[in-house]
């Protein structure tokens, strides 16, 4: 089953790293990366697809990734 993940995130490298860095650890599949700067923003949008292959639940990513400092809003889509 895929998910679809949309963040507002801090800008930079730094910050899409970090988040990948964090799903593969703890063992999901991630198909699919987009990050875009907002205009006027120190913010970007990161859209993320899992799969999550082992049944380790979607609601376990997200809140993951709502204890990174650079993450400030988390949504999932699908």
């Amino acid at each position: 089953m895929e998910k679809k993940v949309l963040c507002r995130v801090d800008s930079g490298l730094e910050t899409l790293m970090r988040v990948v860095g964090l799903l593969k650890r703890k063992r999901f599949d991630i198909r699919s990366v987009n990050m875009e700067e907002i205009k006027d923003s120190s913010f970007s949008n990161l859209e993320i697809i899992l799969r999550d292959e082992f049944n380790l639940g979607f609601e376990q990513a997200i809140s993951q990734m709502e204890k990174l400092i650079s993450v400030h809003d988390i949504r999932e889509v699908s």
